[in-house]
This record gives C-alpha cells, sequence and structure tokens, in this order.
C-alpha cells in the first residue's frame, strides 16, 4: 500500500467521521470501574450504554473488545453464581475471542473461573448457521464479531454484531440473532447507496513472507490502479472534499471594501493574508505529517501488536509489554500531531481579518483571541 493510497483513506477518516459522544470501548472501562466498585446500577448502566454503542459503531469492532461486553455481562449476571444467563454471556465471549482471558484483577471467584475455562472447549463444537452473504458484494465487505465472513462463510447461533464495511469505507453496525427464526439479514441493505455487485475487488497475491506488510509497505508499487475498490473509495472521498456552500458576494454598504468584493470573484484564498495563509498551511503539513505517522508507524506497531497477541505461545509477556507500550506512545504522538494541525486549519479557516473601517478589531490566532489596534 503506497503513500497516495495512505493519504486519502486518512483524509476519508478526517472528513467523513463524526464524533462521538462517548465509545463502546470508554463505556467498557466505566464498566469495569463499576463492577470493582461492586455498583450494580452503574455496571448495568455503562453495559446498556456500550450494547447501544456497539449498535450504532462507525467502525470495524475489535474482537477482543467486543469479548470484553460479553466477559462483563457475564460477571454482572454472576451475583447469583453461576446462572445460566452468567454462562451464555460467558459462551458469547470465548465465540467471539476464544483467547480471552480471565480478569484476576477483577474477579478473583476460582469456581466461577473454573466455569469459563470448561466453557472455552465447548464453544468450539457449538451450532453454527450460514451467515448468508451474498455471492457477489462488490466492494461491500461484511463483518461480524471483528471477524470478516464472505458467501460461503458460517457464524455460531446467538446474537451476534454483524457490520458492513460499505464502499466509500463508511461502516453500518446492527445487532442480529443467527439463532433465531428471524427473516435473514440484508447485509447489502445496511449501507445508505446503492452498491455495484458487479465490481470484482483486487486482491492481492499471497506472500510466503509471514511479516510481509508489517513494515508499511513503502518500498512496494501501489496496486490503486488494478483496485477498483480503491477508485470508488477515492471517488467518494472527492465528492465529500468538493461539496462547498455558495459565497455571497457581499452587496455595497455593507461595510467591505470593494476590493474584497472584487476578490470574491477571483477566488475565495485570495481574501486571505500571509499570516491566515502561513498559519492554515502550517496546519496541512502537520496533518500531513499526522496521517504520515499513523501508516508508516502506528499501523506497523498495532500489527505487530496483533502478530503477538495471536501467537502468545511462545511470546514472553515483557515482550508483549514492550510492543504495546511502544505502540500507546506512538499513537499519542500521531494524535497530537494531527491534533495540532486540525487546530491551525481550523485557525486558518475561521480567521477574523483586520479592516480599515474599524479601530479596534478582533484578532484571531492559534494561541488565543484578543484585540487589535487603539481605543
Amino acid at each position: 500500500m503506497g503513500p497516495s493510497r495512505l493519504l486519502i483513506g486518512a483524509m476519508a477518516g478526517l472528513m467523513g467521521g463524526q464524533a462521538a459522544s462517548a465509545t463502546p470501548l470508554s463505556h467498557l472501562d466505566d464498566a469495569r470501574a463499576a463492577i470493582a466498585a461492586e455498583e450494580r446500577r452503574s455496571v448495568r448502566d455503562s453495559l446498556d450504554a456500550a450494547e447501544q454503542a456497539f449498535g450504532q459503531s462507525e467502525s470495524v469492532v475489535l474482537n477482543d473488545v467486543l469479548a470484553r461486553y460479553w466477559y462483563y455481562r457475564g460477571l454482572q449476571f454472576s451475583r447469583r453464581g453461576a446462572s445460566p444467563r452468567t454462562l451464555d454471556a460467558f459462551r458469547q465471549a470465548l465465540v467471539v475471542d476464544n483467547t480471552f482471558e480471565w480478569d484476576r484483577d477483577l474477579n478473583q471467584d476460582r469456581e466461577l473461573r473454573k466455569v469459563f475455562e470448561a466453557l472455552r472447549g465447548e464453544v468450539t463444537g457449538r451450532e453454527q448457521r450460514q451467515a448468508r452473504v451474498p455471492e457477489r458484494t462488490g466492494c461491500a465487505v461484511a463483518y461480524v464479531d471483528g471477524s470478516r465472513v464472505g458467501a460461503s462463510s458460517t457464524v455460531s447461533i446467538g446474537l451476534r454484531l454483524a457490520q458492513v464495511q460499505c464502499p466509500k469505507g463508511d461502516v453500518y453496525s446492527q445487532w442480529f440473532d443467527f439463532g433465531s427464526d428471524e427473516t435473514p439479514i440484508d447485509w447489502l441493505a445496511l449501507c445508505p447507496y446503492s452498491i455495484d455487485t458487479s465490481i470484482e475487488p483486487y486482491v492481492a497475491p499471497e506472500s510466503d513472507d509471514d511479516f510481509a506488510g508489517l513494515d508499511g509497505g513503502w518500498d512496494e508499487p501501489t496496486d490503486s490502479e488494478e483496485d477498483p475498490c480503491f477508485q470508488a473509495l477515492a471517488a467518494g472521498l472527492a465528492e465529500v472534499t468538493t461539496e462547498s456552500t455558495p459565497t455571497e458576494v457581499p452587496q455595497s454598504g455593507t461595510g467591505i471594501d470593494e476590493g474584497v468584493t472584487e476578490a470574491n470573484h477571483n477566488g475565495y484564498f485570495s481574501t486571505w493574508s500571509t499570516r491566515r495563509k502561513v498559519v492554515a498551511g502550517s496546519g496541512v503539513a502537520l496533518v500531513g505529517a499526522g496521517t504520515v505517522m499513523h501508516f508508516a508507524v502506528v499501523k506497523p506497531s498495532f500489527a505487530m501488536v496483533e502478530f503477538g497477541r495471536r501467537n502468545n505461545e511462545w511470546i514472553t509477556e515483557y515482550a508483549a509489554g514492550v510492543l504495546t507500550d511502544r505502540f500507546v506512545q506512538r499513537r499519542a504522538a500521531t494524535r497530537a500531531v494531527t491534533g495540532v494541525g486540525a487546530a491551525l486549519i481550523t485557525a486558518g479557516v475561521i480567521w477574523v481579518p483586520a479592516r480599515s473601517t474599524r479601530t479596534v478589531q478582533p484578532l484571531l490566532l492559534p494561541t488565543g483571541a484578543g484585540l487589535h489596534g487603539r481605543f
């Protein structure tokens, strides 16, 4: 994957993403704290909020995060012992992630832990149902509990989190009970727009190198010209970035110089001062640097963490901790750079220019706001 695809993908997330009031992960952190404090009502409220957030998630969930939700549900029901609801929740956690480990710091009940471990082997033989994903999905990709599924895939019965990543990169989620007699889920209908199912996604050739792609792949040739789905993603991003609100031409007598009115006809940026352009340009550069850092540094680091998690039989606890700490530090640095860049861009866009018709004028800078001129 080359730099051009990385930059388009990152800017698609920046342009199209919406800030949620709280993520499933934050609700799960609240639930864990409430379980430790034995605040039953808070546990229930936090887990209910997490369940709703999963159903409205705009990104593909990680299976270990979803397994945490079901594990906490099991602990919530365990105040009455190993009840059927407790066992069902533990089964769900192990179906989502069969390598999920018991949290000894949160619960020290040995008997309950033995039940949990016994269920680990039981769920491997759990009844399966067809996912019923269409044979042709175009550039849409279906997921169940964070794992990609296709036309021939089967999933365990029970309540599962179904997600679709649509061709423009947006993700839509829905809880669905695959063990019920409900009408099969209409995967493509989850996308709010029609999908061209005649498109054949590009499939990269397999590599014999187990660590292929973990270094960012900057030396490899790009395959964007061969991948119609990448082209669809780029086209979707172009639609978002080219949408703009028509600028009204100020009428005479509004207190704005005629030169400014004429400049509106020549171009929006022609009215910007040099300082304003420098601020906004610096912001664009920092966002670009953050994008490169994400894909060249953070993503490979996360891939190594995932590789270690899936191969934990030979990786040491110390090595796993080093990989995790390295990922967290790099992600924090990338977010800081991108955040500063976004703040500078915002400051440049909403910059209040000085006008000669006023003696004292507002002045907006990235470091704060104030007044400029003489009283």
